[in-house]
This record gives C-alpha cells, structure tokens and sequence, in this order.
C-alpha cells in the first residue's frame, strides 16, 4: 500500500516517472496519542525510506525521505488517514 500510494504522488508530479525500487531504512516511527480514557484515537506511522526513480527524462535518482500515516479521530465517525512525503534529499539528475 505504502508503494502505491508514494507511486501515485510521484506520478501526480511527473506522470512518465517510473518507481524502480523502494528501500527502508529502518523501523517506522510510531506515535499514538491516546484520549482520556486510553483510547488510541490518533496515530502517526512514519517511514524512513529510500526511493529509487527514474524521471520522466530518463535520468535516474535516489530521493531519502519519509513517508508518513497520519490517522485521525480514530475510532470514530469522523476517522480519516493522510498521508504525505517529506524529502530530506535527491541524488542523481
């Protein structure tokens, strides 16, 4: 899922891009937040990873960054998940 949907941005910014491989770099960081009765009702999973590309161009990069889950009201009518893509740094070009 977390391919996917990093490959559907990618995609959104350069629709000839092409994922090659995508690399973790370690254990997610997991942050839950808990209400007043203990209930998880918010929860980040972010992702360290490594994302090897090719641009619509051709020219071939490794992106460092992190993708991140963020879920909201959880447990609740009102539930949602987002999720977004922080790029610490791009090599290649």
């Amino acid at each position: 899922m977390l391919v996917h949907d990093l490959t559907r941005g990618l995609l959104r910014q350069d629709p000839r891009t092409s994922v090659m491989g995508v690399r973790c770099e370690g254990a997610p960081d997991l942050r839950p937040a808990v209400d007043h009765a203990g209930v998880i009702r918010a929860h980040d999973a972010c992702f360290p990873l490594q994302v090897y590309v090719q641009d619509g161009a051709g020219r071939l990069w490794m992106l460092r960054g992190r993708w991140t889950y963020a879920g909201r009201e959880l447990g609740t009518a009102a539930a949602s998940v987002r999720h977004f893509w922080q790029l610490l740094s791009a090599e290649g070009g």
